[in-house]
């Protein structure tokens, strides 16, 4: 058991990498061990900053600074410290595995391609025996709602609130004695909300772990909660009184010398029925047990709204599906879908997290291919387009008719600074540059981001991001406007202006689509309900609710039946073709390819290298590999070999009968012999190399390295975090390339799109491997304990026997050429 443990901020602050002011500064706050704290404040105060302070993933150690009062210290990344954070009294940074986190972009908690991996990750940096390891990982998985999903499935293959879960488990297999949560719920469904809040509650009667939670909506964890944090920040006037008071030049801006101030600390009675804390103005929801006159949620009403329901709109339809059905790869996962979205509609996709509901939008929106059937658009919505489906159009005809606002933020920024970023849409279709600025600015100032119109857009935090999307797609006025998950991560302040916003579209006739968790949102919004509902499940929503009520579960929506989400089988991808290979130990079979590779590189002549073809082309045959398999695994080799040949052939060594001569080409039997002895050689040493390796998880080699080569772990499984990183930047690129053409960027120059596109992706592979690192620590990666691992890499007779082969290729091919006296030293003589 791990022992819960005490939190210290100790005049705590930290400014980031090129930001004017510090997101934190002057935080003293001391949280005892085993107390469950609810953190609240506005958007932007800083509360993830907080939590990622207290994993130690910001700033610099905090042995190198006092109690605060000496100089603040600038990290390797350019950011700032002020202050301490203490965990026991010790510095956070060496307290590595005694807290866990679990932060607000799932994506940047995995390590690994499997994952059953990435929950073992933790545990095994702890050094927790073996067979403890996946007890853990099976535990926690079935505690946040993923039990009975594959251990060998790839994260690739999972949703966004499936890899919030998956985050959430690797934090809880871990058994923290500090439990950081960062917005652990926002994005999932109302089962998985109940599942998690039980998970966390189950590990805190076990471990008495002490917990900090930061969470907009509350209500959910309001029974876990003893303890509720309010912060707030000073105000200018109160920064120059305090600053003047210690002597600092009046003169000066005092804003970024605010402090961040705890305004309420208490029990949740206390604070939340304080009636001098005004939570609306702070932008804080407010659980349902305290609720006060106005602060339930109900069904928006203005005076200039339309005549028709929000539910119908005026019954001209834009955007229909005619037996459609979805899917990725070819493999869909709903068909016969068969629904129609009106102008002034307002439509919510709702349904279980991985049921498919942004696989339906991206569809819809012209971004991804049906696996079957058609999304077609209304005459007057194609008006002017290339056909009546959305997937065939050009980008700009769909950048003016049909709007997508995706996940993650990062994927749709394309601009250097916020103010252009709002402005690209309505420039993009036509919009003068005045009025385009004129409209940035106005919806900047109403999301409250004005003050950020210089900014770069990476720089914002989570919910600022979030709103910048939301502004940016609603700067350019389509007739369709797609959002997929509008509202995560806002205060409640800000989620009314998004809702207002997204409500006030109705009048222009804009169809509005919404992917969404958020049972709030559809009912200020009194949305028409879209539900996915796996085959094994029952829907939750209701089609109409009644006037002034949020969905009721238990009553049933338009509904579209899915496969069922935690059951969808994926084969375990086989190391090799060749059940032989895929039996041998990963670090064998890599040395393996460079045992037949490397000695063939001592001669360049024809004989040993038809010779070691040959013995390569018998060997494989009897490991299963057919000639056209051997082709399509090898491809680039067979490319390659000719294109040598060629070069050989045309410039290589004169001697013997000249063929052709022409300038510098020049063709004899000397260069052709060494032409052919070329491109035999490349097939021989570049087929078994690849076959040798094509096809190992990256997972299992990193593990034979670490177990079986004993190389250092950090070098290791830092390599194969990067590795990961690759097949996660790839889903970027395409995500890039989707954002681009909803924008209207996709017509442009390849060339030129290029480098702009080239740009967003190395600034997203440098924030990923930024956070990647600092979350692998958070997970106790690189301590000086003892590592364990949960998988056993063994080595048996066959590996020796394979390497034996191996070797005996060349060494057979070499003594050929030697006896037939066709040797060549590195193709001398």
């Amino acid at each position: 058991m791990i022992d819960n443990a005490t939190l210290v901020f100790d005049h705590w602050g930290y400014r980031h990498a090129s930001r004017r002011h510090f997101a934190v500064r002057g935080l003293d706050l001391t949280i005892e061990a085993g107390q469950r704290v609810l953190l609240l404040g506005a958007s932007g105060i800083g509360k993830s900053t907080i939590l990622e302070g207290a994993a130690g993933l910001l700033g610099a150690d905090a042995g190198q600074t006092d109690t605060g009062q000496g100089a603040p210290v600038e990290d390797a990344d350019g950011g700032v410290t002020e202050g301490r954070v203490l965990v026991d009294g010790v510095p956070v940074q060496q307290a590595r595995g005694r807290v866990g986190l679990v932060l607000q972009d799932p994506d940047a908690q995995c390590v690994f391609q499997r994952l059953g991996d990435n929950v073992a990750f933790g545990p095994e940096n702890l050094g927790v025996p073996r067979d403890a390891i996946w007890r853990r990982v099976d535990d926690s998985l079935a505690a946040v709602g993923m039990e009975g999903v594959q251990l060998h499935r790839s994260v690739l293959h999972l949703s966004g609130g499936q890899m919030q879960r998956l985050a959430l488990a690797g934090a809880l297999a871990m058994r923290p004695g500090v439990l950081l949560l960062d917005e652990p719920t926002a994005n999932l469904d109302p089962d998985g909300v109940d599942q998690v809040v039980a998970a966390v509650r189950d590990v805190l009667e076990e471990q008495r772990s002490t917990m900090v939670l930061v969470e907009h909506r509350a209500a959910p964890w309001i029974d876990l909660i003893d303890r509720v944090v309010v912060l707030g920040l000073e105000t200018e006037d109160q920064a120059a009184a305090r600053l003047t008071q210690q002597g600092m030049d009046e003169e000066i801006d005092h804003s970024g010398f605010r402090r961040t101030l705890v305004v309420a600390d208490g029990t949740p009675d206390e604070v939340f029925r304080d009636p001098a804390l005004d939570f609306a103005a702070l932008g804080i929801w407010v659980p349902e047990r305290y609720w006060r006159p106005g602060d339930e949620i109900r069904r928006i009403h203005t005076d200039d709204e339309p005549d028709y329901p929000a539910r119908t709109g005026n019954g001209q339809t834009l955007l229909s599906t005619r037996d459609l059905a979805i899917g990725r790869d070819g493999q869909a996962i709903a068909s016969h879908i068969d629904l129609e979205f009106s102008a002034g509609q307002i439509t919510a996709l709702v349904g279980a997290n991985g049921a498919g509901k942004s696989t339906l939008s991206l569809t819809l929106a012209g971004l991804l291919e049906p696996v079957g059937g058609k999304v077609e658009a209304a005459p007057e919505l194609a008006r002017g387009a290339r056909g009546d489906e959305p997937i065939g159009w050009t980008s700009t005809q769909l950048a003016s008719r049909i709007s997508y606002v995706f996940q993650n933020p990062e994927h749709q920024f394309a601009r250097g600074s916020v103010l252009e970023e709002v402005m690209l849409g309505p420039l993009r279709t036509g919009v003068g540059e005045e009025e385009a600025e004129r409209r940035a600015r106005e919806l900047l100032t109403r999301f409250r981001l004005i003050q950020y119109a210089k900014a770069n857009p990476y720089t914002l935090s989570g919910g600022e991001k979030r709103r910048l999307t939301v502004a940016a797609s609603l700067a350019a006025a389509p007739r369709v406007l797609i959002l997929d998950e509008p509202t995560f991560g806002q205060d409640r302040r800000t989620w009314m202006q998004i809702v207002r916003l997204i409500h006030s579209l109705r009048g222009d006739g804009v169809s509005i689509i919404v992917v969404t968790h958020d049972r709030d949102l559809v009912t200020a919004l009194g949305a028409r309900v879209v539900e996915l509902v796996p085959d094994d499940a029952a829907g939750e929503w209701v089609t109409e609710p009644e006037p002034d009520r949020q969905p009721q579960p238990g009553q049933t929506a338009d509904i579209v039946p899915v496969s069922p989400v935690n059951t969808r089988e994926e084969e375990a991808k086989p190391s090799s073709r060749s059940r032989f290979l895929a039996s041998l130990n990963p670090s064998y079979r890599l040395i393996g390819g460079f045992l037949v590779a490397l000695p063939l590189l001592f001669s360049l002549d024809w004989v040993s290298a038809v010779t070691a073809l040959a013995l390569e082309a018998v060997v494989l045959g009897c490991l299963g590999f057919t000639p056209w398999r051997i082709v399509r695994s090898t491809w680039p080799v067979f490319i390659g070999a000719p294109g040598s040949a060629l070069a050989v052939l045309l410039y290589g060594k004169e001697g013997g009968d000249t063929w052709w001569q022409w300038g510098l080409i020049h063709i004899t039997d000397r260069s052709a012999e060494l032409a052919v002895a070329t491109g035999v050689r490349i097939l021989a040493i570049g087929i078994p190399a690849i076959i040798a390796v094509l096809g190992i998880d990256a997972t299992d080699l990193a593990d034979s390295f670490s177990q079986i080569l004993r190389l250092p772990d950090r070098f290791v499984y830092g390599g194969l975090a990067g590795m990961r990183l690759f097949s996660v930047l790839r889903d970027d690129w395409a995500a890039l390339t989707a954002s681009r053409r909803s924008r209207g960027l996709g017509d442009d120059n390849k060339l030129k799109a290029f480098m702009p596109q080239a740009f967003a992706l190395l600034v997203l592979s440098i924030r990923r491997s930024t956070t990647l690192a600092t979350a692998m620590e958070a997970r106790g990666f690189g301590g000086d304990a003892p590592r364990s691992h949960a998988r056993v890499s063994e080595v048996h007779a066959r590996d020796k026997a394979y390497l034996a082969g191996c070797l005996a290729i060349p060494v057979i091919a070499l003594a050929t050429a030697l006896v037939t006296g066709h040797f060549a030293f590195f193709g001398g003589a």
